[in-house]
């Protein structure tokens, strides 16, 4: 899994993170920590690359959009890029997500202006 921290617009920071494979509920302790970490270390602006991302179980989506408003709260957000076809199903299927969804991370990048 890699996260890596850029500069953005307007001195905001935000943190690339780029899963890989399949998503489950075990795999998701992974990310959780790692979103952790981010948290303690003040990053709140997060893009989320699902390009590597082969599947992700719909139970995550729920957490994942936990951890969204966790950083919300602390005035960042979570943005998703590269999210396949299949994986829109899935985050459709789960009824309400309130990402944004961005064709790139330039695009997303932008957003945080």
């Amino acid at each position: 899994m890699k996260v890596q921290a850029v500069e953005a617009v307007r001195d905001k920071k935000v943190s690339f993170f780029m899963p890989s494979g399949e998503i489950d509920e075990k795999g998701f302790e992974k990310i959780e920590q790692k979103l952790k970490e981010m948290i303690e270390a003040g990053d709140f602006n997060i893009i989320v690359d699902l390009s590597r991302v082969s599947h992700l179980n719909y139970k995550v989506v729920g957490s994942l959009i936990d951890y969204q408003q966790r950083f919300k709260k602390y005035g960042g957000d979570i943005k998703l890029v590269n999210v396949s076809p299949y994986l829109y199903d899935i985050l459709r299927l789960y009824g309400f997500y309130p990402f944004e969804i961005y064709p790139s991370r330039r695009a997303a990048l932008k957003s945080f202006a």
